[in-house]
């Protein structure tokens, strides 16, 4: 009968946080070379060894007993007759009992692998719980406490909420346009200035000002302000909702204004080209899709102004009527949106 290799196993510590281990254990018994598996959940023994001049052969044992100083296994088969007992505690010798035969064999153990205590996952939200989650901008349209924003800047929220004066209102979603990424919120804010929106499509050249939060409140929570040109009628993909600006937009920038001198809006900040080497390339919603959507929905807007006014009038416009957006959604949600390959959300850099 061939002679059998033992078995190290360092697997259940002395305290009640046993917990099972593959361990892999490597022996040598005089001509012998043996590998031995063991897996202390399913209790069973792998060995493959290979003698001399002879194919690796593999047999399977039952582990009966295993703890910090011994290990007991037993064959199958016609082997079963037979229990094995490795005392690992300082030279490895392997014996045999029932019936009783002493190896004359010293096993050579080298472990490759032993238990390792499991660290304690790290401590993450929740993630049905409901964080703040991203930013974005907007701005009054009415007295009422309506505002405009981009559609993108709500998607997905399980809140959403508006800074004014200081201090965050919840708002409710009255309506969307996906398509051209528009949405109107409906909030218990009383705001003293709104901003009328223009009859009039943009013209090439034509200077505007955006305004908005761009990345969120990391930089300060003050309004800021880009001026530049139209420099196209139309956006991606001869898109003639939207138009192209050199004026900056950044994250955190979409669903604000875009105004002219003025200070009726005549577009909405919606995205940027983002590509190696691009510069300059920002798009805006024209204020005829905007308009378009609003009536459709039973919002109209104050008439337009005729005449241009002072910068310092223009500035308290942006100070009054330009809101802070804020997005709340589960962790879960936010994980999922950020895998996602197209995603336009400002999310705060705490999730990324």
């Amino acid at each position: 009968m061939k002679k059998l290799l033992g078995i190290v196993v360092l697997c259940l510590l002395l305290s009640s946080n046993a917990y099972a281990e593959l361990l892999d254990i490597r022996c040598k018994d005089h001509d012998a070379k043996a590998r031995y598996m063991i897996d202390t959940q399913k209790k069973t023994v792998k060995a493959f060894w290979t003698e001399p001049e002879k194919q690796e052969q593999f047999e399977l044992y039952d582990l009966l007993e295993i703890d910090n100083v011994k290990a007991i296994y037993q064959g199958r088969g016609k082997y079963k007759k037979y229990k094995w007992q490795f005392n690992y505690g300082s030279d490895g010798e392997e014996f045999r009992f029932e019936p009783k035969y002493q190896s004359l064999g010293k096993c050579v153990v080298n472990i490759a692998s032993k238990p390792k205590k499991k660290k304690k996952p790290k401590v993450s939200p929740n993630d049905d719980k409901i964080v703040p989650a991203g930013s974005g901008s907007g701005f009054f349209v009415s007295k009422d406490g309506h505002a405009i924003t981009n559609y993108h800047v709500i998607e997905g929220c399980d809140i959403n909420k508006l800074s004014f004066k200081g201090s965050q209102t919840e708002v409710k979603v009255l309506a969307v346009d996906k398509v051209n990424d528009i949405a109107i919120l409906k909030s218990n804010a009383k705001p003293d200035v709104i901003f009328p929106v223009s009859n009039d499509d943009v013209s090439l050249l034509e200077d505007v000002i955006v305004a908005g939060f761009p990345l969120g409140k990391k930089i300060s929570s003050a309004i800021k302000t880009h001026k530049g040109v139209v420099t196209a009628l139309a956006g991606a993909g001869d898109n003639y909702s939207f138009f192209q600006t050199d004026a900056a937009i950044n994250q955190g920038n979409s669903g604000g204004p875009i105004i002219n001198q003025k200070g009726n809006v005549v577009g909405i900040a919606v995205a940027t080209w983002v590509e190696k080497g691009v510069q300059g390339v920002h798009f805006g919603i024209k204020s005829s899709t905007l308009k378009t959507f609003a009536s459709a929905n039973g919002l109209s807007f104050e008439s337009p102004n005729f005449r241009d006014q002072s910068n310092k009038a223009l500035g308290e416009l942006i100070t009054k009527g330009t809101v802070y957006v804020e997005c709340h959604m589960t962790v879960a949600k936010i994980k999922k949106m950020i895998a996602q390959a197209e995603n336009r959300k400002a999310f705060f850099k705490e999730h990324k």
